[in-house]
This record gives C-alpha cells, structure tokens and sequence, in this order.
C-alpha cells in the first residue's frame, strides 16, 4: 500500500493463492500448475510488469487477475470485492479493464476504418443498453470527438488515421490504435500482453513513450485512487524498466522474485533475473 497527501491508499486488485493446473490435452502426461499458489497486488495509478519466458504462467495469471479464467485454487478481489463467476465484482472488472494484444493486425478489423475500430468498444456499450456507461464514459463529448481525442493521446493524427484502414499502417501505428481502442472506454485497469514484441525496435520506443505518458497523465491525477493502473506483460526487463513501478518474474509458474524496478534491476537475487537483465533489448 502507499499514502498520498497523507492518505492511505488500498490495492485495486488482489489475487491470493492462485493456482491454475493444466493436463495436456491426450498426451496421458500428470496435471501441471501453470500458475502455482501466487499472491499479487495491483495499486491505482500502478504499472505492474509480471515477466518470464514462455510458459513461465505470466499470460494465464493475467487471465486469471482479471476474471477471464477461473482459478483451480485462490481467489482474486476487485475493489474488496470477491471475483466469483456472475457475481457484481466480476462483471463491474469485466466493464473497468481493457486489453492490448501483442499483434495489432491480428485485432483490428480489417475491413473497419481505423477510427471504426476505435469506436467500437463504445458503440458495442450503446448496443447493450449500457446508458450509464455509455454517458459516463463518453463525458459529453460526440463519439468522433472522443475517437479523435483518444488517437492524439497515443500520438496519432486524428485527420489522416480515423479513414485509414489496418492496411494503410505501419506496425507501429497499429498498436497505438489498439491502445487508443483500448483507452477510449476509460478503463480502471490496462493489460497489456507483450505489446512490443510483434514490431520492430524502432517502433518499440514510440510504443514505450506512449505507454509511458498513459501513466504519467493516469499518475498525476489529484485522487490517486480514481487513476489507471497497468498490467505489462513481458519476457523482456528492457521493455519494462522505464515504465514499471514494481516487477514480479515468474519462473515455472511461481514467482521467484519481487519487488520495485529500481531494486531488481540493480540488485537482482536470481540468475534466471540477470539472464533476462542481459537479454533486454530496450
């Protein structure tokens, strides 16, 4: 937990003990623990990295933080609330997050205009007859003026992008409209799975200062609890170590260390942490 103006602030999201097992599919193989007994916690205004190689369990504890996949053991709280499957908890998560994937192609409409695309997460609330949350989330604002802010934020032209399709594109471009499709629902919570590992380095570090200003502008918010807090999944500690407030690296589904960017980046206990240090391409 941390204080602000000397006010306590409490997690916004709390997953303790989870486990989620696996038996592979007709290979008579025993039952495996993809995520194995962890606790984490998620601040508002946080950026959270949950780092390991493939198959380390960061994709499926992310699932599991956000309601997607029920856990075999464990439980995860949003809001102090328990995520039960139904319950008020697990669909005010479900209607708080938002996702980027790591391909952009792969998630944008190719036969959408960009600024189709970007909308559609509000038109999709509009045709569930979600007024509340259409009103709320819109701010008074017509649809095309909020597709047109949301696309400034990730650093895209509004005038040029809005008519383009996925085609038109660079790689680059591409996940910043799916962020900018993301953003545009003023989610509480942002996961972003391997966000940067479809494109290249050069579009990587605008990737990364867009991410960056996304939190800087969630951070300074006069209350802190209201701001948005981030989930950045990765194999890469480049990636993260100028966005994320604390990091937890998994190994093998459980987690092997934790702690603030700073002090596992100076100081890390593990080896399989000074590989991946070694490893950073950012």
């Amino acid at each position: 937990m941390r204080t602000t103006d000397g006010a306590q602030v409490d997690p916004i999201l709390v997953g303790k003990g989870l486990t989620k097992v696996y038996a592979p599919a007709g290979s008579g193989m025993a039952r495996k623990a993809a995520v194995d007994g962890i606790d984490v916690s998620l601040l508002p205004g946080e950026c959270l990295a949950i780092i390991g190689e493939s198959g380390s369990g960061k994709t499926t504890l992310s699932r599991l933080l956000l309601g997607q996949l029920r856990p075999d053991g464990g439980q995860v709280m949003y809001q102090g609330r328990p995520v039960l499957h139904g319950s008020p908890a697990a669909k005010a998560l479900a209607r708080d997050s938002a996702l980027v994937f790591q391909n952009p192609f792969a998630s944008l409409d190719p036969r959408w205009t960009i600024g189709r695309s970007v909308a559609e997460p509000l038109l999709a609330a509009r045709r569930r007859g979600s007024g509340h949350l259409w009103h709320r989330r819109q701010g008074g604002t017509d649809l095309a003026e909020r597709v047109a802010e949301v696309l400034s934020k990730v650093q895209l032209d509004p005038c040029r992008i809005m008519t383009a399709y996925p085609s038109d594109l660079s790689g680059g471009q591409a996940q910043r409209a799916a962020i900018a499709r993301a953003l545009i629902v003023k989610p509480r919570i942002l996961l972003a799975d391997e966000p940067m590992s479809a494109i290249d380095v050069s579009a990587r570090v605008g990737i990364l200062h867009t991410l960056q200003s996304i939190m800087t502008q969630s951070r300074q918010r006069s209350d802190l609890s209201s701001g948005m807090s981030m989930i950045i999944i990765s194999h890469d500690l480049g990636v993260v170590q100028n966005i994320a407030d604390r990091v937890m690296v998994l190994v093998q589904g459980k987690v092997v260390e934790e702690g603030p960017v700073k002090a596992i980046l100076n100081h890390p206990r593990q080896s399989y942490t000074r590989q991946l240090l070694a490893a950073a391409t950012l």
